[in-house]
């Protein structure tokens, strides 16, 4: 509004009424550097991998969709092999070519809703095996501070503390004497 019309009708001024921004810095490197930090070392390899894939979602209707396709491609395909029959020989081959077409879409939809599955059990697959490895990893830290007599109270976390020299013992240690 202008100055007239606020002054006519006796309202107050648009600098009164909006609320004054103010202007927030960008953060520093540093302080970025540090959230990450933080945030990287309160979460799990396995909760990072959570969090970047994003949740797919309407996978159901995309199997019910898949499962109208196919069904209507062998109602199309049973219906086509009737006229097929029902006609002369010499029309009968591009009805049947069509037929089989429809049979290869309906394969395809079916086809297609199996891969899928077998895509997500491939992935839960992949997912329990990176958390089982996460729970190795972590018991054999835990012993190996253990052995240490290091404690996670002492604010020492996920650390192994050694030399070439000591692991290769403990390897050569650990094999059978004829591999020796």
């Amino acid at each position: 509004m202008t100055k007239k019309l606020e002054e006519e009708l006796n309202l107050p001024s648009l600098d009164e009424l909006l609320p004054h921004e103010e202007e927030e810095t960008a953060p520093t490197v540093e302080e970025v550097r540090n959230e990450i930090a933080t945030i990287e070392g309160e979460m799990s390899m396995v909760d990072r991998a959570n969090i970047a894939l994003p949740t797919v979602e309407g996978l159901e209707q995309l199997d019910r969709e898949m499962d109208d396709y196919a069904k209507k491609a062998m109602e199309t395909f049973e219906d086509l092999v009737d006229l097929g029959k029902n006609v002369e020989d010499r029309h009968a081959a591009p009805i049947f070519d069509s037929a089989s077409k429809m049979l290869a879409a309906a394969l395809q939809a079916k086809q297609a809703k199996m891969d899928k599955k077998m895509k997500m059990i491939e992935l839960q697959m992949r997912q329990a095996r990176l958390e089982k490895d996460s729970q190795k990893i972590d018991a054999y830290v835990a012993q190996k501070n253990s052995e240490l007599g290091l404690d996670d109270e002492e604010g020492i976390d996920a650390r192994i503390i050694g030399s070439r020299t000591d692991m290769l013992a403990e390897i050569m240690k650990n094999l059978p004497e004829k591999d020796k």
